[in-house]
Protein backbone atom coordinates (compact mmCIF):
# COMPACT_ATOMS: atom_id res chain seq x y z
CA UNK A 1 0.00 0.00 0.00
CA UNK A 2 1.44 3.35 -0.70
CA UNK A 3 1.71 6.26 1.50
CA UNK A 4 -1.06 8.37 -0.18
CA UNK A 5 -3.02 5.28 0.11
CA UNK A 6 -2.68 4.91 3.91
CA UNK A 7 -2.76 9.00 4.42
CA UNK A 8 -6.20 8.76 3.31
CA UNK A 9 -7.36 5.50 5.12
CA UNK A 10 -5.86 7.25 8.12
CA UNK A 11 -8.45 10.19 7.15
CA UNK A 12 -11.12 8.36 6.48
CA UNK A 13 -10.96 6.65 9.82
CA UNK A 14 -10.39 10.03 12.15
CA UNK A 15 -13.21 11.51 10.20
CA UNK A 16 -15.51 8.50 11.22
CA UNK A 17 -14.10 8.73 14.94
CA UNK A 18 -15.28 12.29 14.98
CA UNK A 19 -18.85 11.91 13.51
CA UNK A 20 -19.16 9.35 16.59
CA UNK A 21 -17.96 11.89 18.68
CA UNK A 22 -19.65 14.44 17.71
CA UNK A 23 -22.85 12.49 17.71
CA UNK A 24 -22.84 10.95 20.78
CA UNK A 25 -21.45 14.59 22.43
CA UNK A 26 -24.62 15.98 21.07
CA UNK A 27 -26.48 12.95 22.67
CA UNK A 28 -24.84 14.58 25.78
CA UNK A 29 -26.08 18.02 25.46
CA UNK A 30 -29.37 17.25 24.41
CA UNK A 31 -29.74 15.80 28.01
CA UNK A 32 -28.60 18.76 29.42
CA UNK A 33 -31.15 20.94 27.44
CA UNK A 34 -34.14 18.76 28.70
CA UNK A 35 -33.04 18.88 32.40
CA UNK A 36 -32.28 14.49 32.10
CA UNK A 37 -29.69 13.13 33.13
CA UNK A 38 -27.07 11.47 30.79
CA UNK A 39 -26.69 7.70 30.71
CA UNK A 40 -23.38 6.51 32.60
CA UNK A 41 -23.00 4.35 29.11
CA UNK A 42 -23.10 7.56 26.93
CA UNK A 43 -20.63 9.13 29.10
CA UNK A 44 -18.39 6.45 29.27
CA UNK A 45 -18.74 6.03 25.57
CA UNK A 46 -18.06 9.49 24.93
CA UNK A 47 -14.67 9.83 26.83
CA UNK A 48 -13.41 5.99 25.20
CA UNK A 49 -13.65 7.66 21.70
CA UNK A 50 -11.95 11.01 22.76
CA UNK A 51 -9.25 7.99 23.83
CA UNK A 52 -9.40 6.20 20.35
CA UNK A 53 -9.46 9.45 18.66
CA UNK A 54 -6.39 10.55 20.24
CA UNK A 55 -4.62 6.70 20.16
CA UNK A 56 -5.01 8.12 16.07
CA UNK A 57 -3.79 11.63 16.12
CA UNK A 58 -0.09 10.64 16.68
CA UNK A 59 3.30 13.10 15.67
CA UNK A 60 3.80 10.53 12.44
CA UNK A 61 0.47 10.76 11.59
CA UNK A 62 -1.38 14.13 12.03
CA UNK A 63 -5.04 15.10 11.38
CA UNK A 64 -5.22 18.19 8.48
CA UNK A 65 -5.96 21.35 9.06
CA UNK A 66 -9.63 20.85 8.75
CA UNK A 67 -9.80 17.42 11.12
CA UNK A 68 -8.01 19.47 14.19
CA UNK A 69 -9.69 22.17 13.69
CA UNK A 70 -12.82 19.83 14.23
CA UNK A 71 -11.15 18.16 17.36
CA UNK A 72 -10.63 21.41 18.69
CA UNK A 73 -14.22 22.55 18.71
CA UNK A 74 -15.47 19.04 19.46
CA UNK A 75 -13.19 19.57 22.89
CA UNK A 76 -14.06 23.09 23.62
CA UNK A 77 -17.87 21.27 24.31
CA UNK A 78 -16.75 18.20 25.52
CA UNK A 79 -14.83 20.40 28.46
CA UNK A 80 -18.33 22.53 28.99
CA UNK A 81 -20.25 19.10 29.65
CA UNK A 82 -17.40 17.63 31.84
CA UNK A 83 -18.81 18.89 35.27
CA UNK A 84 -21.92 16.32 33.88
CA UNK A 85 -20.06 13.99 33.16
CA UNK A 86 -18.01 14.03 36.59
CA UNK A 87 -21.20 14.09 38.45
CA UNK A 88 -22.63 10.82 36.32
CA UNK A 89 -19.57 8.67 36.16
CA UNK A 90 -17.12 7.91 39.20
CA UNK A 91 -14.10 8.94 37.18
CA UNK A 92 -11.87 8.45 40.48
CA UNK A 93 -12.50 4.40 40.11
CA UNK A 94 -11.99 4.19 36.32
CA UNK A 95 -8.59 6.34 36.55
CA UNK A 96 -7.34 3.69 38.98
CA UNK A 97 -8.40 1.25 36.45
CA UNK A 98 -7.38 2.96 33.06
CA UNK A 99 -4.50 4.73 34.89
CA UNK A 100 -4.57 7.75 31.74
CA UNK A 101 -1.45 10.26 31.50
CA UNK A 102 -2.53 13.20 32.69
CA UNK A 103 -2.85 15.01 29.28
CA UNK A 104 -5.63 13.06 28.97
CA UNK A 105 -7.54 15.87 30.69
CA UNK A 106 -11.04 14.52 29.68
CA UNK A 107 -10.75 11.74 32.48
CA UNK A 108 -9.51 14.79 35.05
CA UNK A 109 -13.16 16.63 34.72
CA UNK A 110 -14.44 17.83 37.97
CA UNK A 111 -18.29 18.13 38.94
CA UNK A 112 -19.08 21.67 39.84
CA UNK A 113 -18.94 22.70 42.62
CA UNK A 114 -21.71 23.46 44.59
CA UNK A 115 -22.57 27.03 45.61
CA UNK A 116 -23.76 27.19 48.97
CA UNK A 117 -26.39 30.56 49.12
CA UNK A 118 -24.11 32.09 51.79
CA UNK A 119 -21.27 32.11 49.13
CA UNK A 120 -23.08 35.08 47.50
CA UNK A 121 -21.71 37.37 49.85
CA UNK A 122 -18.17 36.01 50.04
CA UNK A 123 -17.24 39.46 48.24
CA UNK A 124 -19.03 41.27 51.11
CA UNK A 125 -17.04 39.50 53.46
CA UNK A 126 -13.35 39.55 52.11
CA UNK A 127 -14.08 43.55 51.60
CA UNK A 128 -14.62 43.96 55.16
CA UNK A 129 -12.12 41.82 55.94
CA UNK A 130 -9.43 44.34 54.76
CA UNK A 131 -9.60 47.01 56.11
CA UNK A 132 -9.55 45.12 59.61
CA UNK A 133 -6.46 43.34 58.74
CA UNK A 134 -5.14 46.95 58.09
CA UNK A 135 -6.45 48.20 61.47
CA UNK A 136 -5.00 45.28 63.80
CA UNK A 137 -1.46 46.13 62.03
CA UNK A 138 -2.19 49.77 62.43
CA UNK A 139 -2.78 48.96 66.44
CA UNK A 140 0.09 46.51 66.56
CA UNK A 141 2.52 49.39 65.46
CA UNK A 142 1.15 51.98 67.73
CA UNK A 143 1.18 49.79 70.67
CA UNK A 144 4.33 48.44 69.91
CA UNK A 145 6.15 51.71 69.89
CA UNK A 146 4.93 52.75 73.11
CA UNK A 147 6.50 49.33 74.17
CA UNK A 148 9.92 49.90 72.49
CA UNK A 149 10.28 53.78 72.99
CA UNK A 150 12.36 53.52 76.09
CA UNK A 151 13.83 50.48 75.28
CA UNK A 152 12.78 46.70 74.96
CA UNK A 153 12.42 45.22 78.21
CA UNK A 154 11.01 41.64 78.95
CA UNK A 155 7.22 43.05 79.25
CA UNK A 156 7.66 44.88 76.29
CA UNK A 157 9.42 42.52 74.09
CA UNK A 158 6.94 39.96 74.75
CA UNK A 159 3.91 42.11 74.45
CA UNK A 160 5.16 43.35 71.44
CA UNK A 161 5.85 39.80 70.07
CA UNK A 162 2.95 37.95 71.01
CA UNK A 163 0.61 40.90 69.37
CA UNK A 164 2.42 40.71 65.96
CA UNK A 165 2.22 37.18 65.97
CA UNK A 166 -1.79 37.06 66.50
CA UNK A 167 -2.04 39.90 64.22
CA UNK A 168 -0.11 38.11 60.95
CA UNK A 169 -2.10 34.96 61.75
CA UNK A 170 -5.09 36.52 61.70
CA UNK A 171 -3.43 38.32 58.03
CA UNK A 172 -2.25 35.04 56.69
CA UNK A 173 -5.40 33.52 55.40
CA UNK A 174 -5.92 36.80 53.08
CA UNK A 175 -2.38 37.81 52.61
CA UNK A 176 -0.28 34.98 51.27
CA UNK A 177 -0.66 31.14 50.17
CA UNK A 178 1.17 29.65 53.33
CA UNK A 179 -1.73 31.54 55.37
CA UNK A 180 -4.48 30.26 53.31
CA UNK A 181 -3.40 26.71 54.06
CA UNK A 182 -3.04 27.02 57.71
CA UNK A 183 -6.08 28.87 58.08
CA UNK A 184 -7.88 26.40 56.22
CA UNK A 185 -6.51 23.37 57.49
CA UNK A 186 -8.01 24.82 60.93
CA UNK A 187 -11.19 24.99 59.84
CA UNK A 188 -11.19 21.65 58.37
CA UNK A 189 -9.75 20.44 61.61
CA UNK A 190 -12.93 22.29 63.36
CA UNK A 191 -14.92 20.44 60.97
CA UNK A 192 -16.28 24.20 59.70
CA UNK A 193 -18.59 24.09 56.78
CA UNK A 194 -16.78 25.48 53.71
CA UNK A 195 -19.59 27.94 52.82
CA UNK A 196 -17.97 29.07 56.21
CA UNK A 197 -15.23 29.61 55.91
CA UNK A 198 -15.11 33.34 54.92
CA UNK A 199 -17.14 34.49 57.31
CA UNK A 200 -15.10 32.41 60.26
CA UNK A 201 -11.93 34.18 58.42
CA UNK A 202 -13.48 37.59 59.28
CA UNK A 203 -14.60 36.94 62.01
CA UNK A 204 -10.95 35.70 63.48
CA UNK A 205 -9.82 38.98 61.93
CA UNK A 206 -12.52 40.72 64.06
CA UNK A 207 -11.86 38.92 67.27
CA UNK A 208 -7.82 39.87 66.84
CA UNK A 209 -9.36 43.55 66.36
CA UNK A 210 -11.50 43.69 69.51
CA UNK A 211 -8.50 41.97 70.93
CA UNK A 212 -6.17 44.81 70.44
CA UNK A 213 -8.41 47.44 71.40
CA UNK A 214 -8.49 46.01 74.91
CA UNK A 215 -5.43 45.30 75.01
CA UNK A 216 -4.51 49.21 74.36
CA UNK A 217 -7.50 50.09 76.84
CA UNK A 218 -5.80 47.77 79.38
CA UNK A 219 -2.26 49.73 78.96
CA UNK A 220 -3.14 52.38 81.92
CA UNK A 221 -3.13 49.23 83.75
CA UNK A 222 0.27 48.09 82.78
CA UNK A 223 1.54 51.93 83.37
CA UNK A 224 0.64 51.92 86.86
CA UNK A 225 2.79 48.65 86.87
CA UNK A 226 5.58 50.55 85.97
CA UNK A 227 4.84 53.09 88.09
CA UNK A 228 5.20 51.01 91.08
CA UNK A 229 8.73 49.94 89.92
CA UNK A 230 9.78 53.08 89.57
CA UNK A 231 8.94 53.96 93.24
CA UNK A 232 10.29 51.58 94.91
CA UNK A 233 13.56 51.96 92.56
CA UNK A 234 13.46 55.47 93.89
CA UNK A 235 13.23 54.13 97.63
CA UNK A 236 16.34 52.70 97.08
CA UNK A 237 18.47 55.90 95.59
CA UNK A 238 18.32 53.99 92.03
CA UNK A 239 17.53 57.58 90.18
CA UNK A 240 18.76 56.20 86.77
CA UNK A 241 15.98 52.92 87.11
CA UNK A 242 13.22 55.15 88.68
CA UNK A 243 13.89 57.64 85.79
CA UNK A 244 13.19 55.23 82.92
CA UNK A 245 10.02 53.28 84.89
CA UNK A 246 8.09 56.77 84.90
CA UNK A 247 9.38 57.31 81.21
CA UNK A 248 8.43 54.16 80.57
CA UNK A 249 4.76 54.35 82.18
CA UNK A 250 4.43 57.85 80.42
CA UNK A 251 4.71 56.02 77.30
CA UNK A 252 1.84 54.09 77.68
CA UNK A 253 -0.66 56.06 79.41
CA UNK A 254 0.51 59.79 79.24
CA UNK A 255 -2.64 60.98 81.19
CA UNK A 256 -0.99 58.92 84.48
CA UNK A 257 -0.19 62.18 86.90
CA UNK A 258 1.35 60.41 89.40
CA UNK A 259 3.96 59.21 86.60
CA UNK A 260 4.52 62.79 85.86
CA UNK A 261 4.50 63.96 89.64
CA UNK A 262 6.98 61.68 90.57
CA UNK A 263 9.05 62.16 86.97
CA UNK A 264 9.24 66.08 88.52
CA UNK A 265 10.51 64.81 91.66
CA UNK A 266 13.52 62.97 89.59
CA UNK A 267 14.00 65.69 87.91
CA UNK A 268 14.89 67.96 90.52
CA UNK A 269 16.91 65.39 92.35
CA UNK A 270 18.93 65.65 88.94
CA UNK A 271 18.90 69.40 89.05
CA UNK A 272 16.97 69.47 85.58
CA UNK A 273 14.33 72.28 87.28
CA UNK A 274 12.69 73.41 84.26
CA UNK A 275 12.18 69.49 82.97
CA UNK A 276 10.93 69.34 86.69
CA UNK A 277 8.53 71.98 86.91
CA UNK A 278 7.25 71.10 83.16
CA UNK A 279 6.32 67.95 84.79
CA UNK A 280 4.76 69.11 87.48
CA UNK A 281 2.08 71.74 85.49
CA UNK A 282 1.00 68.85 83.28
CA UNK A 283 0.67 66.56 86.49
CA UNK A 284 -1.23 70.03 87.48
CA UNK A 285 -3.64 69.91 85.04
CA UNK A 286 -5.07 66.47 86.21
CA UNK A 287 -5.18 68.10 89.46
CA UNK A 288 -2.39 66.49 91.23
CA UNK A 289 -2.69 68.48 94.44
CA UNK A 290 0.93 67.66 95.47
CA UNK A 291 1.91 69.03 92.14
CA UNK A 292 0.53 72.64 93.32
CA UNK A 293 2.63 72.34 96.11
CA UNK A 294 6.22 71.39 94.29
CA UNK A 295 5.47 73.49 92.07
CA UNK A 296 5.18 76.59 94.20
CA UNK A 297 8.13 75.66 95.98
CA UNK A 298 10.23 75.73 92.85
CA UNK A 299 8.91 79.58 92.00
CA UNK A 300 10.69 80.15 95.60
CA UNK A 301 13.50 78.40 95.35
CA UNK A 302 14.50 78.85 91.78
CA UNK A 303 12.03 81.52 89.86
CA UNK A 304 12.05 83.94 92.75
CA UNK A 305 8.37 84.68 91.87
CA UNK A 306 6.71 84.47 95.16
CA UNK A 307 3.42 85.70 93.73
CA UNK A 308 3.33 83.34 91.69
CA UNK A 309 4.15 80.86 94.58
CA UNK A 310 1.72 82.33 96.61
CA UNK A 311 -1.01 82.12 94.19
CA UNK A 312 -0.43 78.31 93.31
CA UNK A 313 -0.32 77.37 97.15
CA UNK A 314 -3.47 78.90 97.94
CA UNK A 315 -5.20 77.38 95.03
CA UNK A 316 -3.75 74.13 96.28
CA UNK A 317 -4.96 74.69 99.88
CA UNK A 318 -8.48 75.34 98.45
CA UNK A 319 -9.00 72.45 96.65
CA UNK A 320 -8.04 70.53 99.54
CA UNK A 321 -10.35 72.23 102.05
CA UNK A 322 -12.95 71.61 99.80
CA UNK A 323 -12.51 68.09 98.74
CA UNK A 324 -15.56 66.63 99.50
CA UNK A 325 -17.15 68.29 96.72
CA UNK A 326 -14.42 69.21 93.84
CA UNK A 327 -12.79 66.08 92.44
CA UNK A 328 -8.79 66.07 93.39
CA UNK A 329 -6.08 63.16 93.00
CA UNK A 330 -3.66 62.24 95.07
CA UNK A 331 0.06 61.47 93.67
CA UNK A 332 2.20 60.63 96.64
CA UNK A 333 1.96 58.44 99.51
CA UNK A 334 1.78 61.12 101.62
CA UNK A 335 -0.67 61.43 104.82
CA UNK A 336 -3.30 64.28 104.47
CA UNK A 337 -2.09 66.06 107.59
CA UNK A 338 1.47 65.50 106.03
CA UNK A 339 -0.19 67.68 102.82
CA UNK A 340 -1.92 70.29 104.59
CA UNK A 341 1.74 70.91 106.71
CA UNK A 342 3.77 70.97 103.67
CA UNK A 343 1.28 73.52 101.98
CA UNK A 344 0.77 75.81 105.33
CA UNK A 345 4.88 75.71 105.58
CA UNK A 346 5.67 76.48 101.78
CA UNK A 347 2.96 79.43 101.65
CA UNK A 348 4.17 80.74 104.80
CA UNK A 349 7.62 80.71 103.22
CA UNK A 350 6.41 82.67 100.15
CA UNK A 351 4.25 85.27 102.39
CA UNK A 352 7.58 85.53 104.35
CA UNK A 353 8.98 87.00 101.00
CA UNK A 354 6.49 88.65 99.89
CA UNK A 355 7.51 91.38 102.99
CA UNK A 356 4.18 89.89 104.37
CA UNK A 357 5.62 88.69 107.96
CA UNK A 358 2.51 88.84 109.63
CA UNK A 359 0.29 86.19 107.01
CA UNK A 360 3.81 84.10 107.05
CA UNK A 361 3.56 84.07 110.72
CA UNK A 362 -0.02 82.91 110.56
CA UNK A 363 0.82 79.92 108.12
CA UNK A 364 3.86 79.03 109.82
CA UNK A 365 2.23 78.50 113.18
CA UNK A 366 -0.43 76.38 112.20
CA UNK A 367 2.20 74.30 110.01
CA UNK A 368 3.65 73.85 114.05
CA UNK A 369 0.59 72.50 114.80
CA UNK A 370 0.51 69.44 112.56
CA UNK A 371 4.28 68.94 113.03
CA UNK A 372 6.59 70.84 115.57
CA UNK A 373 9.55 68.87 115.04
CA UNK A 374 10.25 69.90 111.53
CA UNK A 375 13.02 72.41 111.36
CA UNK A 376 11.79 74.58 108.24
CA UNK A 377 8.61 75.99 109.83
CA UNK A 378 10.66 77.36 113.10
CA UNK A 379 13.67 79.31 110.85
CA UNK A 380 11.27 80.71 108.54
CA UNK A 381 8.48 82.05 111.57
CA UNK A 382 12.09 83.42 113.20
CA UNK A 383 12.68 85.22 110.45
CA UNK A 384 8.72 86.26 109.88
CA UNK A 385 9.24 87.17 114.08
CA UNK A 386 12.76 89.51 113.47
CA UNK A 387 10.58 91.26 110.27
CA UNK A 388 7.52 92.18 113.05
CA UNK A 389 10.05 93.58 115.87
CA UNK A 390 8.98 90.94 118.06
CA UNK A 391 10.23 90.13 121.44
CA UNK A 392 14.04 89.06 121.23
CA UNK A 393 12.95 86.07 123.18
CA UNK A 394 10.32 84.85 121.40
CA UNK A 395 12.82 85.27 118.23
CA UNK A 396 15.43 83.38 119.84
CA UNK A 397 13.15 80.54 120.57
CA UNK A 398 12.21 79.71 117.22
CA UNK A 399 16.31 80.31 116.38
CA UNK A 400 16.99 77.43 119.16
CA UNK A 401 14.19 75.28 117.60
CA UNK A 402 15.28 76.06 114.12
CA UNK A 403 19.28 75.31 115.06
CA UNK A 404 18.62 72.00 116.99
CA UNK A 405 15.92 70.15 114.62
CA UNK A 406 17.77 71.55 111.31
CA UNK A 407 19.95 68.60 109.14
CA UNK A 408 21.17 70.80 106.39
CA UNK A 409 20.17 68.47 103.89
CA UNK A 410 19.18 70.98 101.56
CA UNK A 411 20.22 74.11 100.31
CA UNK A 412 17.73 76.26 102.37
CA UNK A 413 17.77 74.41 105.43
CA UNK A 414 21.76 74.32 105.48
CA UNK A 415 21.25 77.95 104.42
CA UNK A 416 19.23 78.50 107.42
CA UNK A 417 21.01 76.32 109.72
CA UNK A 418 24.05 79.22 109.37
CA UNK A 419 21.47 81.72 110.00
CA UNK A 420 20.46 80.51 113.25
CA UNK A 421 23.84 79.74 114.66
CA UNK A 422 25.15 83.48 113.56
CA UNK A 423 21.55 84.35 115.46
CA UNK A 424 23.01 82.46 118.52
CA UNK A 425 25.74 83.80 118.88
CA UNK A 426 24.89 87.17 118.34
CA UNK A 427 22.50 86.53 121.37
CA UNK A 428 25.34 85.31 123.33
CA UNK A 429 27.74 87.90 122.95
CA UNK A 430 24.84 90.27 123.23
CA UNK A 431 24.03 88.56 126.90
CA UNK A 432 27.61 88.66 127.38
CA UNK A 433 28.22 92.35 126.92
CA UNK A 434 24.96 93.55 128.62
CA UNK A 435 26.21 91.85 131.90
CA UNK A 436 29.53 91.60 131.91
CA UNK A 437 29.93 88.05 132.77
CA UNK A 438 30.65 85.17 130.17
CA UNK A 439 27.30 83.22 130.04
CA UNK A 440 27.06 79.56 131.69
CA UNK A 441 27.72 77.12 128.89
CA UNK A 442 25.17 74.97 127.39
CA UNK A 443 25.11 71.37 126.86
CA UNK A 444 25.29 72.50 122.91
CA UNK A 445 27.93 75.08 122.06
CA UNK A 446 26.49 76.64 118.54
Amino acid sequence: MSTLEFQDDFSEVLERALTDYESVLKELEESEEKERSPSTDTCLQILLLRDKIQTQVTREHPPSTQAALRLISLDERLSEQGGLIAQTLPLDKFRDLIDPPESAWWWYVQPPEEIHPWDTFNWLWELLTVPILASNFALVAAISSRFLAGGPDAIGAFATIGQGLIALLAAGAPLSKVGQQVIERSLTGFNLPKYLWHEAKLTLALAVFLGLLGFQAYLPNIARFYVRRGIAAQRQFQTTLALAQFQRALELDPNNMEAHFRLGNIYEDLLEFDKAQAEYRVALLGDCIEAYNNLGRLYIVQSEDYTGAAALLRQGQLKLENRETIEIKYCSSASLPAIEYIFLKNLGWARLMQDRPFEAESELRKALEINPQDASPHCLLAQALEAQNKQPAAVLEQWQQCYALARGFNSEEDTWLDLARQRLSQAESEDVDSSGVPAEKSDRDP
